[in-house]
């Protein structure tokens, strides 16, 4: 059990690493501090694990005891993260039409000829490929590793699709023009697996094309404290790190683009938007700069405001329903104070999280603050959905007090 002092300090040390570094293979660096996530009972990857630089190329990731098949095993059976408008859902939410638009908008440039084969890893449900469609392009084949997703992109938009990984490439007989990579990368353990089947995949002149979160500017698209982390995001690429990855496994680079694009409520996230096409190897170089962002990135959250309002709640031992049980929720609930206050219930309406356990906690439905005690607290971590959550508790008569992130 971690105590309120240990996850609060940052933790920068030299380390021997569990998991090589996946660019270079390198053994050792320095560990910026212990990430923790409070995840569902049974969730098959581990949320506790070490935020490390390569001693060697300066690349970030997380370092832990966690396989490329238990993250297979998560993302093909958990379908939390289908649940909590993530990206590339291809649904209705404004952002994130636009987002998209804005990504077929900048490939189409790009791609050799209107018959390319375009493949699509990391699909979800295709919001990416109706678009090139709308664009001229009818050559579409979805990736993902979730039989949902798939399922949705054959029966509702009509394109070939199948279960797969950016590891385990389906259609085996097919070779692509285009290769894309929209926020897949920084979810695979094995990288150099990744491009290697790329290479062997992709026909000679073709481009991949890839988007990336700039670890090097999480601070300025965050707006709590260690926003910017994520359970499932296992490697943290700067435009430096992101192109000695590519040198380094035999692919040049056409184009790279500093972007910021609006992802959720929460706000605007940096990412890299690059197109790359397969050359020859390039030595690669170490840079020191993401080490520093992330450093400062640490001792920002670390200082954060927020943080001492959960000290100061965990002090007064208040009753804290925590009320959204998203990827941020499980950071407060491993990262911060909020570990060590009086937790009186875990809430989200969303019926499959509930009966889950974190922490031991059930996830229930909102009816248990129909027993709630005037005083007691409902934490909204919830973001973007403040207004919807204060109205439903003052129609069930709530008498307690509610905490928003935002604001508090």
């Amino acid at each position: 059990m971690k105590d309120e002092k240990s996850i609060a300090a940052s933790s920068q040390s030299a380390v021997n690493f569990v998991r090589a570094c996946p660019v270079c293979d390198a053994k050792s660096g320095v560990s910026l501090c212990n990430i923790c996530f409070e995840t569902f009972e049974n969730t098959p990857v581990v949320g506790d694990f070490s935020l490390v630089i390569c001693g060697i190329c300066g690349f970030a990731f997380n370092d832990f005891s966690s396989l490329q098949a238990d993250f297979n095993d998560y993302y093909e059976n958990d379908n939390f993260y289908l649940t909590s408008g993530t990206i590339s859902v291809g649904g209705s939410i404004d952002y994130e039409e636009k987002r998209l638009e804005s990504f077929a908008q900048k490939l189409t440039p790009y791609i050799p000829s209107p018959n390319s084969k375009i493949i699509d890893v990391g699909s979800s449900r295709g919001g990416l490929l109706k678009l090139l469609s709308q664009r001229g392009f009818k050559r579409l084949y979805g990736v993902d590793p979730n039989p949902t997703c798939v399922k949705f992109i054959k029966e509702k938009l009509g394109f070939e699709a199948a279960v797969g990984s950016a590891q385990l490439l389906p259609f085996a007989d097919m070779r692509g023009d285009v290769l894309i990579y929209s926020h897949v990368i920084e979810h695979v353990i094995d990288l150099k697996s990744l491009l290697s089947v790329a290479r062997e995949r992709l026909n000679d002149g073709g481009i991949i094309c890839v988007e990336v979160p700039d670890a090097s500017r999480y601070q300025e698209g965050s707006i709590l404290p260690f926003q910017s982390l994520y359970l499932e995001h296992v490697n943290h690429f700067s435009p430096e790190t992101l192109v000695n990855y590519f040198h380094g496994e035999g692919f040049e680079i056409v184009s790279l683009e500093l972007i910021c694009e609006k992802h959720s409520s929460r706000g605007n996230v940096p990412c890299i938007w690059a197109v790359f096409r397969k050359g020859c190897s390039q030595e690669r170089r170490n840079s020191k700069g993401l080490e520093i962002a992330l450093q400062n990135y640490i001792v920002w959250s670390n200082q954060h405001p927020l943080i001492d309002k959960l000290r100061i709640l965990s002090i007064n031992r208040t009753p804290i329903y925590v009320w959204g049980m998203s990827y941020y929720a499980m950071l407060l609930l491993g990262q911060t104070p909020l570990r060590f206050c009086n937790l009186a219930g875990l809430i989200d309406k969303d019926r499959y999280k509930q009966n889950r356990k974190i922490m031991n906690f059930p996830i229930q439905s909102p009816s248990i603050l129909l027993d709630a005690n005037r005083g007691d607290i409902v934490l909204i971590t919830a973001i973007g959905y403040e207004d919807q959550v204060i109205e439903e508790l003052e129609n069930m008569g709530f008498v307690g007090n509610v905490f928003k992130l935002l604001e508090n």
